[in-house]
C-alpha cells in the first residue's frame, strides 16, 4: 500500500513544498527541528564548522560545511571520492556496449542514463561507480579531478527515493530521476562524468560553475520538455582535486563515470570499497 501511494505521489511537487519548508525560518520552530534531525539522524556535528546548535533551519544544517581540516584530499590519488557516502556499486564500461549495474541483475545502458548516444559512447571502455549519500551524510560535492569544466547536462525527471529499497525495485530508476552532470577534462587526456540524481523530498541541486542551474525549481533549469539540454562555458572554470563544484539540499546519489583514458593509467580501487563507507578526498583512482 505504501508503495502504492509513493507511486500516485506527485513527488517533485511534494518535493518543493518540502524544500521551501527546509528554507523557511520561523522563530523557535526551524531551529528546534533542525536540532532534532541531527539528533535523529546522528549526525556528527564535530566536524561541521557551525555547531550543533547554529544552524537556523534544515535547509543550512543539509548544506553544512565541514572544517577544514575533516576531510584529507590524496595526493597520489588521480581520481578521489567526490562525496561522502556509501559506494554501492562499481564496474567496467563494456568498449561495445557500455552498462552499469543499478543494483544487482540491473543493468542499465549508460545512454538511457545520459540520454545521449554520442556522448555515452565516449566513455565505452571506461569505469563506473555509485555513491549514494544518506541524510546524516555530509552533502557537499568535490571535483574528483583537477580540471576544467567544459560542459554540463541537465536531464529532466521524477524524484523517486534512491534509497537500497527503491534502486532494487524500481526499473532504471537513475535514467528517470532528475539529474544534473557536470563534464569535466583533466589536464592530460582523462575525462570524468560527475553525475548528480535528485532524490524525494526537495530534491535540488546547485552547481556552483552555473548558478542559475537548480533542479526541481521553479523555473526550472532549461525546458522540462528536452529529455537532454547542454550547456558549455564561455570562459574557463577550473577545479582543483577536491574543491567544491556542487551540492544536493537532501541526500541523494552520485555516479561517477571515468573515460578509459584514466582507466589505462592507474589502479582501480573500486572492489576494495564496494559496500563501504566511503569520504569525500578518499582515493577511488591512483
Amino acid at each position: 500500500m505504501l508503495w502504492i501511494s509513493l507511486k500516485l505521489l506527485p513527488k517533485n511537487a511534494v518535493s518543493r513544498l518540502f524544500g521551501a519548508f527546509t528554507r523557511m525560518r520561523i522563530p523557535f520552530f526551524s531551529k528546534l527541528f533542525a536540532n532534532w534531525f541531527a539528533k535523529h539522524y546522528k549526525i556528527n556535528m564535530e566536524e561541521s564548522e557551525v555547531p550543533a546548535k547554529g544552524f537556523a533551519n534544515i535547509h543550512d544544517l543539509f548544506t553544512r560545511k565541514l572544517k577544514q581540516d575533516a576531510r584529507i584530499v590524496e595526493d597520489n590519488a588521480e581520481v578521489i571520492c567526490p562525496v561522502d557516502g556509501v559506494l554501492t556499486a562499481y564496474g567496467m564500461l563494456n568498449p561495445d556496449k557500455p552498462e552499469y549495474m543499478q543494483a544487482k541483475g540491473k543493468p542499465c545502458t549508460l545512454e538511457s542514463l545520459l540520454r545521449n548516444k554520442e556522448l555515452a559512447e565516449k566513455y565505452a571502455g571506461g569505469a563506473w561507480a555509485i555513491v549514494y549519500l544518506a541524510p546524516h551524510n555530509y552533502h557537499r560535492i568535490h571535483s574528483p579531478v583537477s580540471g576544467n569544466v567544459t560542459a554540463a547536462y541537465y536531464c529532466p525527471g521524477m524524484l523517486w527515493p534512491v534509497n537500497a529499497r527503491s534502486v532494487n525495485r524500481v526499473e532504471g530508476l537513475f535514467s528517470i530521476n532528475e539529474r544534473l552532470t557536470s563534464q569535466i577534462s583533466t589536464y592530460d587526456g582523462g575525462e570524468v562524468l560527475l553525475i548528480k540524481v535528485g532524490a524525494t523530498n526537495v530534491g535540488r541541486i546547485t552547481v556552483d560553475y552555473k548558478k542559475d542551474w537548480i533542479t526541481n525549481s521553479m523555473p526550472p533549469p532549461a525546458n522540462r520538455n528536452a529529455s537532454f539540454t547542454k550547456w558549455e562555458p564561455e570562459s574557463i572554470h577550473a577545479y582543483a582535486k577536491g574543491q567544491e563544484i556542487a551540492r544536493f539540499e537532501t541526500g541523494s546519489t552520485i555516479i561517477l563515470i571515468c573515460n578509459k583514458t584514466i582507466l589505462q593509467r592507474t589502479k582501480h580501487l573500486f572492489e576494495e570499497l564496494e559496500g563501504k563507507k566511503v569520504v569525500m578526498g578518499q582515493a577511488l583512482m591512483v
